[in-house]
């Protein structure tokens, strides 16, 4: 590893998610097998629960390793560290990796994605978003964060007065992540609805 690889890898390192919150804590969380638990922060933050799923996704390979007693191959801990690492090496910007060159889409299209597939289920009446610079639409918000190829979202919404909520939230759920499957590639971690209101 050169001189400038070493500087990259401890620049990412030290870099903290939009949130604030350390990313080294976030993989520490994980590699302890506590990566399902979430703090109060954690529970609520887009941004933490992108990168413990995407963090929990690329060290399944230690995990099964581990389970397995048997000896990693030369530098394979290394390549997973690395590529933990580098999960997060653009916070606003889930990064997927092709044969010819990486594929980066901003937490703002998993948004605009988010918003227009809620709204596509029947008894959601409005599901509007907030873009990252914080300007408001009317109505309610979808965020959004992401990490690697993983992202979590948070939709708040109107509904239909009548409709059955519970079920309304599992339609939007199963909806979105579809949708965001289908036209980014990323791994929806998290989602969570929030029904603001009902309509008449």
């Amino acid at each position: 590893m050169s001189i400038h690889d070493e500087r990259d890898e401890e620049m990412e390192r030290e870099r903290p998610l939009l949130c604030g919150r350390s990313a080294d804590e976030l993989l520490d969380q994980v590699a302890a097998g506590r990566g399902h638990v979430r703090d109060e922060h954690q529970q609520g933050c887009v941004h933490c629960q992108a990168a413990l799923g995407e963090y929990g996704r690329l060290w399944a390979p230690m995990a099964d390793l581990a389970a397995e007693e048997v000896v990693a191959p030369e530098g394979r801990f290394d390549q997973v560290l690395r590529r933990l690492r580098g999960a997060l090496s653009e916070p606003d910007y889930a990064v997927l990796p092709g044969p010819d060159g990486l594929t980066r889409i901003a937490a703002r299209v998993v948004v605009v994605t988010a918003r227009r597939s809620a709204q596509s289920v029947p008894g959601v009446r409005v599901a509007l978003s907030r873009t990252l610079s914080g300007d408001d639409e009317p109505g309610g918000d979808v965020v959004a964060g992401v990490a690697g190829a993983s992202t979590a979202v948070e939709i708040t919404l109107a509904a239909d007065y009548g409709e059955d909520l519970n079920a309304l939230a599992d339609r939007v759920r199963a909806t979105v992540a579809d949708r965001i499957r289908e036209i980014t590639g990323l791994s929806t971690t998290e989602l969570t609805v929030v029904i603001d209101d009902v309509l008449q």
